[in-house]
């Protein structure tokens, strides 16, 4: 541990150094070149509209906008809305369009493209967005740039989820046509509103995007064309970012082992900060729909059985803590610490297996599981499947472990939902939205979406509820009840709050200037020439 935390203060001094260097030499922004970042693995689409996951929101949410985007305090900022109204009874909210927008295609952004984004797009084929926007009961569109929502109830959560990555608007004139939107061609070769032009999407390599000539806010984006390369191997990550040949990584493109060597050279530069709007946490899912995991004293056992503090050590090397429950430590707002735990502690797992029915067979084997490797995410996922197939095997559990691409990963836990458990990691945003424990949230075929089939009646009612509370006290006793029974019935085990870092050049500036950091625009990012 000590090793850990080494490492993170030694990231924090380079973190704390470059703010002080930014503040005093402050320059301005330079026009021209390529930007080549990043990310991992390749998107299934380039929509968050029909795939509300990070893969696809990194490149989508440079070319779709949202009506608002948010500072790096979390306050609303004017986009496609310029500014907004909302009645003294949260039940009517005003936005006021911006005038001059244009698609991609030369078309005219309008009132309509909202109407139809929120009513066809956000609160049908968003796995978020249905819980977001439940109470919008109507959308008027008095003239082309007012839009006009009518609520049931008032809708905190709205307000803070009005940016490109949980709501963009997309063209009605493009996918309005009576077909599947999720089966639109313009799905993968999306036409937006945004900073950045779809050019080409080569397949197992990059997507390539250029600079909008007639982007609204004249004079931006700076560099002439965004590159986003799709590199399988690891070391060869890091190598193109210390080599340059790519300039930027978001979301720990490469290995954490790699992070405080890449740091620590003169032209490469390392923050955790960014991503304080996803508030993202590691979570591990068990399908409740079917045995075993069916069974509540099964999922307490594996929570049981599981090291969390030697998932963060060993395989995140600390970038992260370890968490209590869905809702990280740092909201003060609406955490509570107050809930049901589960040390480390295997011969409680083995006691509860036992209780359960599933003693040793004469080998000593108690259940034999397919553990689902989330490798399209990275190494450390395939190496945490390999140490929970460890810890596993000392209360008497064999695990097989399967791993596939993307896709099939995708198809087998949304739409087949044929799976026993898996890990990944989850955004549970400023505002908490727990659409991962919401039993109405699950949607087969949506990714995701519930894929753990747990419905409680009483947590839904809470979260529903904690969407529209007007008493703050209330609303923090309902997020606290849903914290407590959620951990108990635990169909979802929180394993850690996770901090990702960007890795970038000395010459790449403002790429996270907004609170959800490089899943922002790009709008304002420049090279230094």
């Amino acid at each position: 541990m000590g090793i850990n935390l080494h490492l993170r203060a030694s990231l924090l001094g380079v973190v704390m150094a470059t703010a002080l260097a930014g503040t005093a030499f402050a320059q301005e922004p330079q026009r021209g070149g390529v930007l080549t970042t990043i990310h991992f693995p390749e998107p299934a689409v380039l929509s968050s509209g029909v795939n509300s996951g990070f893969v696809a929101a990194y490149v989508s949410t440079k070319i779709y906008e949202g009506l608002l985007k948010y500072d790096r305090k979390g306050d609303p900022m004017p986009v496609l809305a310029t500014s907004w109204d909302v009645a003294k009874d949260g039940l009517t909210i005003t936005f006021h369009l911006r005038d001059g927008v244009k698609w991609h295609d030369g078309q005219d952004f309008t009132a309509d493209d909202v109407k139809f984004s929120l009513e066809k797009v956000w609160k049908v084929l968003h796995s978020r967005g249905r819980l977001i926007f439940a109470n919008v009961q109507q959308v008027d569109t008095p003239d082309k740039l007012t839009v006009v929502l009518h609520l049931s109830k008032p809708s905190p959560a709205l307000m803070y989820s009005l940016n490109s990555f949980q709501a963009q608007v997309m063209p009605k004139h493009i996918f309005d046509d009576g077909s599947d939107i999720a089966k639109n061609p313009h799905i993968n070769a999306p036409i937006g509103t945004g900073p950045w032009k779809f050019n080409e999407w080569q397949r197992g390599s990059h997507v390539v995007l250029d600079r909008n000539e007639s982007y609204w806010d004249t004079g931006k984006p700076y560099p002439d064309r965004l590159v986003v390369r799709y590199i399988p191997d690891a070391a060869a990550r890091s190598a193109a970012l210390e080599t340059g040949e790519a300039q930027l990584g978001a979301q720990s493109p490469i290995p954490l082992s790699d992070v405080k060597r890449l740091a620590s050279l003169p032209d490469i530069k390392v923050t955790t900060e960014g991503y304080e709007y996803f508030a993202n946490v590691s979570t591990t899912y068990f399908n409740t729909a079917r045995k075993p995991f069916s069974d509540i004293r099964v999922r307490h056992a594996f929570a049981y059985a599981t090291d969390r503090q030697a998932m963060l050590d060993d395989i995140w090397y600390g970038y992260g803590k370890l968490a209590t429950g869905p809702i990280a430590s740092y909201n003060t707002k609406f955490y509570t610490a107050d809930v049901p735990q589960y040390p480390y502690d295997p011969e409680k797992a083995k006691a509860l297996l036992d209780e359960a029915g599933y003693t040793p067979d004469k080998d000593g084997i108690r259940m034999r599981l397919t553990y689902d490797v989330n490798s399209p995410l990275g190494a450390e996922y395939v190496r945490l499947g390999e140490l929970l197939k460890q810890q596993f095997a000392k209360i008497g559990g064999e695990l097989t472990l399967r791993t596939q691409d993307l896709a099939t990963f995708l198809k087998r836990i949304y739409t087949d939902y044929d799976y026993d458990f898996y890990t990944a990691y989850n955004g549970i945003y400023t505002y908490p939205i727990l659409s991962q424990w919401w039993g109405k949230n699950i949607q087969k075929g949506v990714p995701f979406s519930n894929s753990t089939g747990y419905a409680n009646p009483r947590v839904d009612e809470l979260i529903e509820a904690a969407q529209i509370e007007s008493d703050p006290a209330k609303q923090v006793e309902e997020f606290h009840e849903i914290q407590k029974i959620v951990m108990e019935d635990l169909p979802v085990l929180v394993n850690f709050e996770l901090d990702p870092v960007t890795i970038y050049s000395t010459k790449v500036h403002d790429h996270s200037v907004t609170y959800d950091g490089p899943f922002g625009s790009f709008s304002d990012v420049w090279i230094e020439r």
